[in-house]
């Protein structure tokens, strides 16, 4: 088979090894999206920690922070479905081909894919994405948002890190040299 998918020195096996996160974060987005859904939309904010964190029900039509949410249409939910779909191939491609050494790098993208895969499914399926967790102090409110956004952040901090920590071995190999 020409398109079959080749195990090159046990990357695909190390691929699978992390893959489970991926799905645990979309589980766990998915399910506490479905309870805030229920539970959250109609209602009154859930005050958890007085004056830092409650459950507030929100949709978000548009992308991080509500950005393009002012905008009307149905061809917002394709594009951004489409900027989505394109995201997890890249995602995915670079989990694929990165060494099986680079174990942050690969939780990372895994975190960051099973986040995509989250809130895509929320815009497939109702066209707006799901937020619910709110932090907040005195009247700065940290926009709302989901587990999927989490896994997001913590794969971008994650990849961050390790670009840094590689940045910082390569400067010293080469003064080594």
């Amino acid at each position: 088979m020409p398109w079959a998918i080749k195990n090159r020195g046990g990357i695909l096996s190390q691929l699978l090894r992390f893959l489970p996160l991926s799905l645990l974060v979309v589980l766990l987005d998915q399910i506490t999206k479905y309870w805030a859904y229920y539970n959250l939309r109609f209602k009154p904010d859930v005050q958890v920690i007085n004056n830092f964190f409650k459950l507030s029900y929100a949709e978000n039509p548009g992308i991080a922070f509500g950005v393009l949410s002012d905008i009307e249409g149905n061809w917002k939910v394709w594009l951004l479905s489409t900027v989505s779909f394109i995201a997890i191939s890249l995602v995915t491609y670079f989990a694929y081909n990165a060494p099986p050494t680079k174990k942050l790098l690969i939780i990372a993208l895994t975190l960051i894919l099973g986040g995509i895969i989250g809130n895509l499914i929320d815009r497939l399926h109702l066209q707006v994405v799901i937020d619910f967790l709110e932090f907040y102090v005195g009247s700065y409110h940290w926009p709302t948002f989901n587990i999927a956004d989490m896994a997001i952040c913590i794969g971008a901090g994650l990849l961050s890190i390790d670009i840094l920590t590689e940045t910082s071995e390569t400067s010293a190999d080469v003064e080594v040299e």
